[in-house]
Protein backbone atom coordinates (compact mmCIF):
# COMPACT_ATOMS: atom_id res chain seq x y z
CA UNK A 1 0.00 0.00 0.00
CA UNK A 2 2.91 2.70 0.93
CA UNK A 3 4.22 1.97 -2.61
CA UNK A 4 0.45 2.80 -4.20
CA UNK A 5 0.70 5.89 -2.17
CA UNK A 6 3.94 7.04 -3.49
CA UNK A 7 3.28 6.51 -6.58
CA UNK A 8 0.36 8.44 -6.66
CA UNK A 9 2.03 11.30 -4.78
CA UNK A 10 4.73 11.26 -7.53
CA UNK A 11 2.31 11.09 -10.25
CA UNK A 12 0.03 14.15 -8.79
CA UNK A 13 2.66 15.96 -7.46
CA UNK A 14 1.13 15.96 -4.32
CA UNK A 15 1.17 14.84 -0.69
CA UNK A 16 -1.01 12.46 1.44
CA UNK A 17 -1.52 13.38 4.37
CA UNK A 18 -3.98 10.84 5.51
CA UNK A 19 -4.98 7.57 3.74
CA UNK A 20 -7.59 5.08 5.37
CA UNK A 21 -9.78 1.50 4.38
CA UNK A 22 -12.89 2.85 3.81
CA UNK A 23 -15.11 -0.49 2.38
CA UNK A 24 -15.71 -3.79 3.19
CA UNK A 25 -12.49 -4.53 4.17
CA UNK A 26 -12.67 -1.97 6.87
CA UNK A 27 -16.24 -3.05 7.91
CA UNK A 28 -15.29 -6.71 8.37
CA UNK A 29 -17.71 -7.49 5.60
CA UNK A 30 -15.02 -8.40 3.09
CA UNK A 31 -14.73 -11.69 1.04
CA UNK A 32 -12.21 -13.33 -1.69
CA UNK A 33 -12.85 -10.62 -4.38
CA UNK A 34 -13.06 -7.38 -2.02
CA UNK A 35 -11.34 -4.50 -3.57
CA UNK A 36 -8.94 -2.10 -1.25
CA UNK A 37 -11.10 0.91 -0.92
CA UNK A 38 -8.80 3.45 -0.01
CA UNK A 39 -9.77 6.97 0.56
CA UNK A 40 -7.23 9.89 0.93
CA UNK A 41 -6.83 13.18 2.02
CA UNK A 42 -3.83 15.20 0.24
CA UNK A 43 -2.24 19.01 -0.28
CA UNK A 44 -0.76 19.86 -3.63
CA UNK A 45 2.98 20.54 -3.20
CA UNK A 46 3.13 23.60 -4.89
CA UNK A 47 1.25 26.18 -3.68
CA UNK A 48 0.62 27.77 -6.43
CA UNK A 49 -2.32 25.20 -6.89
CA UNK A 50 -4.05 27.77 -4.44
CA UNK A 51 -3.05 31.02 -5.29
CA UNK A 52 -4.40 30.41 -9.11
CA UNK A 53 -7.55 31.76 -11.02
CA UNK A 54 -7.99 28.67 -12.02
CA UNK A 55 -7.91 25.40 -9.11
CA UNK A 56 -6.09 22.97 -9.48
CA UNK A 57 -7.70 19.36 -9.46
CA UNK A 58 -9.91 18.90 -6.30
CA UNK A 59 -10.79 15.23 -6.09
CA UNK A 60 -8.43 12.30 -7.51
CA UNK A 61 -10.18 8.50 -8.95
CA UNK A 62 -8.50 6.20 -9.46
CA UNK A 63 -9.31 2.19 -10.08
CA UNK A 64 -7.03 0.13 -11.12
CA UNK A 65 -7.59 -3.73 -9.21
CA UNK A 66 -7.34 -4.25 -6.82
CA UNK A 67 -7.18 -0.86 -5.26
CA UNK A 68 -10.24 1.31 -5.53
CA UNK A 69 -8.99 4.81 -4.59
CA UNK A 70 -11.04 8.20 -3.70
CA UNK A 71 -8.98 11.44 -2.38
CA UNK A 72 -9.96 14.74 -1.78
CA UNK A 73 -7.43 18.22 -1.41
CA UNK A 74 -7.78 19.57 1.79
CA UNK A 75 -9.27 22.83 0.80
CA UNK A 76 -12.49 19.98 -0.70
CA UNK A 77 -12.11 18.34 2.78
CA UNK A 78 -12.38 21.04 5.21
CA UNK A 79 -14.83 22.61 3.47
CA UNK A 80 -16.87 19.28 3.97
CA UNK A 81 -16.12 19.14 7.29
CA UNK A 82 -17.64 22.35 8.10
CA UNK A 83 -21.19 20.70 7.10
CA UNK A 84 -20.38 17.32 9.08
CA UNK A 85 -19.91 15.56 6.14
CA UNK A 86 -20.80 11.59 6.83
CA UNK A 87 -17.63 9.86 4.54
CA UNK A 88 -14.96 11.94 7.00
CA UNK A 89 -16.90 10.96 10.00
CA UNK A 90 -16.19 7.57 9.00
CA UNK A 91 -12.78 7.85 7.79
CA UNK A 92 -11.49 9.32 11.26
CA UNK A 93 -12.60 6.26 12.86
CA UNK A 94 -11.82 3.64 10.40
CA UNK A 95 -9.56 0.69 11.85
CA UNK A 96 -7.62 0.46 8.89
CA UNK A 97 -4.99 3.71 8.43
CA UNK A 98 -2.53 3.50 4.92
CA UNK A 99 -1.18 6.73 5.93
CA UNK A 100 -1.53 9.32 9.26
CA UNK A 101 0.97 12.69 9.08
CA UNK A 102 1.30 14.31 12.37
CA UNK A 103 -1.71 12.76 13.33
CA UNK A 104 -4.25 13.75 11.13
CA UNK A 105 -7.02 11.15 12.04
CA UNK A 106 -6.28 12.05 15.81
CA UNK A 107 -7.30 16.05 14.45
CA UNK A 108 -10.02 14.73 12.55
CA UNK A 109 -11.92 12.57 15.74
CA UNK A 110 -11.71 15.64 17.87
CA UNK A 111 -13.69 17.93 15.58
CA UNK A 112 -16.05 15.09 14.38
CA UNK A 113 -16.25 14.83 18.33
CA UNK A 114 -16.44 18.32 19.45
CA UNK A 115 -18.55 20.04 16.66
CA UNK A 116 -20.44 17.73 14.20
CA UNK A 117 -24.04 17.93 14.07
CA UNK A 118 -25.45 14.84 15.30
CA UNK A 119 -28.71 15.72 13.46
CA UNK A 120 -26.88 16.06 10.34
CA UNK A 121 -25.18 12.41 11.06
CA UNK A 122 -28.40 11.02 11.86
CA UNK A 123 -30.70 12.18 8.89
CA UNK A 124 -27.65 11.07 6.39
CA UNK A 125 -27.92 7.41 8.03
CA UNK A 126 -31.70 7.28 8.20
CA UNK A 127 -31.75 8.03 4.46
CA UNK A 128 -29.12 5.48 3.57
CA UNK A 129 -31.13 2.86 5.68
CA UNK A 130 -34.48 3.42 3.82
CA UNK A 131 -33.14 4.05 0.37
CA UNK A 132 -31.17 0.58 0.32
CA UNK A 133 -33.82 -1.10 2.28
CA UNK A 134 -36.73 -0.26 -0.41
CA UNK A 135 -34.16 -1.21 -3.47
CA UNK A 136 -33.96 -4.73 -1.13
CA UNK A 137 -37.91 -5.27 -0.65
CA UNK A 138 -38.27 -4.62 -4.24
CA UNK A 139 -35.83 -7.08 -5.76
CA UNK A 140 -38.37 -10.69 -6.00
CA UNK A 141 -35.61 -13.30 -5.75
CA UNK A 142 -33.12 -13.51 -3.23
CA UNK A 143 -29.48 -12.90 -4.58
CA UNK A 144 -26.21 -11.19 -3.47
CA UNK A 145 -26.93 -8.30 -4.51
CA UNK A 146 -29.80 -8.16 -2.37
CA UNK A 147 -27.58 -9.72 0.15
CA UNK A 148 -25.37 -6.63 -0.12
CA UNK A 149 -28.26 -3.92 -0.23
CA UNK A 150 -29.13 -5.63 2.99
CA UNK A 151 -25.73 -5.05 4.60
CA UNK A 152 -25.63 -1.89 3.92
CA UNK A 153 -29.46 -1.31 5.22
CA UNK A 154 -28.80 -2.78 8.69
CA UNK A 155 -25.53 -1.05 9.13
CA UNK A 156 -27.14 2.82 8.41
CA UNK A 157 -29.54 1.44 10.68
CA UNK A 158 -27.21 0.35 13.57
CA UNK A 159 -25.08 3.47 13.50
CA UNK A 160 -28.19 5.21 13.04
CA UNK A 161 -29.53 4.26 16.28
CA UNK A 162 -26.37 4.73 18.32
CA UNK A 163 -26.24 8.05 17.45
CA UNK A 164 -29.45 8.80 18.13
CA UNK A 165 -29.24 7.56 21.47
CA UNK A 166 -25.76 8.81 22.60
CA UNK A 167 -24.85 11.55 24.67
CA UNK A 168 -22.45 13.11 22.62
CA UNK A 169 -21.41 11.99 18.96
CA UNK A 170 -18.51 9.25 18.89
CA UNK A 171 -17.44 6.77 17.13
CA UNK A 172 -16.39 4.43 18.83
CA UNK A 173 -18.70 1.98 17.67
CA UNK A 174 -18.42 1.95 14.11
CA UNK A 175 -16.98 -0.88 11.76
CA UNK A 176 -16.24 -4.26 13.84
CA UNK A 177 -17.72 -2.55 17.02
CA UNK A 178 -21.27 -2.86 14.96
CA UNK A 179 -21.18 -6.61 15.39
CA UNK A 180 -20.43 -6.56 19.24
CA UNK A 181 -23.69 -4.45 20.11
CA UNK A 182 -26.06 -5.43 23.07
CA UNK A 183 -28.81 -3.47 22.09
CA UNK A 184 -31.47 -4.33 19.94
CA UNK A 185 -30.27 -8.04 19.54
CA UNK A 186 -32.08 -9.16 16.87
CA UNK A 187 -30.82 -6.31 13.80
CA UNK A 188 -27.21 -7.30 15.61
CA UNK A 189 -27.78 -10.95 14.80
CA UNK A 190 -28.63 -10.06 11.12
CA UNK A 191 -25.97 -8.12 10.38
CA UNK A 192 -23.52 -10.36 11.84
CA UNK A 193 -24.86 -13.15 9.75
CA UNK A 194 -25.39 -11.29 6.44
CA UNK A 195 -21.56 -10.38 6.97
CA UNK A 196 -20.93 -14.25 7.76
CA UNK A 197 -22.66 -15.57 5.05
CA UNK A 198 -21.16 -12.63 2.26
CA UNK A 199 -17.57 -13.61 3.66
CA UNK A 200 -17.90 -17.43 2.98
CA UNK A 201 -19.66 -16.64 -0.62
CA UNK A 202 -23.23 -17.97 0.76
CA UNK A 203 -26.50 -16.24 0.95
CA UNK A 204 -28.68 -15.98 4.34
CA UNK A 205 -31.82 -18.01 4.21
CA UNK A 206 -34.60 -16.25 2.06
CA UNK A 207 -37.19 -16.73 4.64
CA UNK A 208 -35.15 -15.48 7.47
CA UNK A 209 -34.40 -11.86 4.90
CA UNK A 210 -37.82 -11.49 4.28
CA UNK A 211 -38.66 -11.81 8.29
CA UNK A 212 -36.05 -9.42 9.16
CA UNK A 213 -37.51 -7.14 6.18
CA UNK A 214 -40.77 -7.33 7.73
CA UNK A 215 -39.01 -5.88 11.04
CA UNK A 216 -36.81 -3.20 9.51
CA UNK A 217 -39.91 -2.01 7.85
CA UNK A 218 -41.52 -1.21 10.75
CA UNK A 219 -38.29 0.44 12.07
CA UNK A 220 -37.92 2.74 9.34
CA UNK A 221 -41.35 4.91 10.55
CA UNK A 222 -39.84 4.78 14.47
CA UNK A 223 -36.50 6.53 12.89
CA UNK A 224 -37.98 9.11 11.23
CA UNK A 225 -40.37 9.60 14.07
CA UNK A 226 -37.08 9.67 16.44
CA UNK A 227 -35.52 12.53 13.79
CA UNK A 228 -38.04 14.91 14.66
CA UNK A 229 -37.23 15.22 18.35
CA UNK A 230 -33.63 15.97 17.48
CA UNK A 231 -32.50 19.72 17.55
CA UNK A 232 -31.22 20.47 13.93
CA UNK A 233 -29.33 23.58 15.03
CA UNK A 234 -25.51 23.05 14.73
CA UNK A 235 -22.64 25.50 15.34
CA UNK A 236 -19.77 26.10 12.51
CA UNK A 237 -17.13 23.96 12.70
CA UNK A 238 -14.02 25.76 13.89
CA UNK A 239 -10.31 25.84 13.75
CA UNK A 240 -10.12 24.83 10.38
CA UNK A 241 -8.29 27.89 8.75
CA UNK A 242 -5.56 27.81 11.81
CA UNK A 243 -4.93 23.80 10.52
CA UNK A 244 -5.12 24.42 6.64
CA UNK A 245 -2.62 27.43 7.11
CA UNK A 246 -0.22 24.75 8.82
CA UNK A 247 -0.83 21.96 6.65
CA UNK A 248 -0.02 24.49 3.84
CA UNK A 249 2.77 25.81 6.17
CA UNK A 250 1.58 29.48 5.50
Amino acid sequence: MEKWLCDAEEKYNIDILFACEAGSRAWGTDDAESDYDVRFIFKHRDLRAYLSLERDIEVIDTAAAPFDAHGWDVFKAFGLMKKSNPSIYEWAYSPIIYRDVDKFSVRLRKIAEKEFSQYKLFQHYIQLFSRNLKEAAQKETFTEKKQKLLIQAVRAYLIARQILEADRLNGSFLYKELFRLQDNNIFTDFYRELAKEKQNGRLVSEKYADRMVYLLKSEKEAMYAAAETMSAKSKPVSGLNEWLWELLKI
